[in-house]
């Protein structure tokens, strides 16, 4: 048999030299890996890095099995958008619809964008929603769209009016607050 080999012994040798260090290498190899993901896992280490060391591919086959499912970094970043999801719920106060900055609940623009945020009651001066055709706070009636510069505030009706009360108790402030004609003066002649 070795006549049979002779001439081809030393590339069989070389040969197995070369997987000698092939094995040496990708057991290194294997070691260094498992130690680094267990470190970035938090998994111990030193452990998994000793048994690779000593049972090579068998340590790395049942450390891949029970190894953390996701690394510390993930871990913490889950975390991280937990507690800012928390955060952003037990926001109490409201924010823009425009811009998304924080406001307040009564706030009439936005002072950030200047966006219309409610309009003024057209009685009682409260914030009320663009869309609501009636003032919850005085049972007042409101024009869609109207914005009210500066009206008096003057006494709402009592709460156990009725709603046609009210709206003519709204009509009548309407009219109070719309400016009278000045009498024109007589001209002075002078021929």
């Amino acid at each position: 048999m070795t006549d049979l080999l002779g001439p081809a012994m030393p590339f069989l040798k070389l040969a197995g030299q070369l997987c000698a260090v092939f094995y040496v290498v990708f057991h290194l190899s294997l070691v260094f890996w498992v130690v680094r993901d267990a470190q970035r896992r938090g998994a111990m280490a030193w452990f998994w890095g000793v048994a690779t060391l000593f049972f090579g591919v068998l340590t790395w086959v049942v450390y891949m099995v029970v190894r953390p499912p996701e690394t510390l970094d993930d871990a913490h970043e889950r975390e991280l958008e937990i507690a800012a999801r928390e955060s952003e719920m037990q926001r109490v106060g409201a924010t823009c619809p425009h811009c998304f900055k924080p406001i307040e609940s009564d706030y009439l623009i936005c002072p950030t964008c200047m966006k219309q945020l409610k309009k003024p009651c057209a009685n009682c001066g409260r914030p009320v929603k663009s869309s609501w055709s009636v003032c919850p706070y005085c049972k007042t009636r409101q024009a869609a769209g109207e914005r009210v510069a500066d009206a008096p505030h003057e006494a709402a009706p009592a709460p156990n009016e009725s709603f046609a009360d009210a709206a003519a108790h709204a009509e009548a402030l309407a009219g109070a607050n719309t400016p009278k004609k000045k009498k024109a003066a007589p001209a002075n002649s002078e021929a």
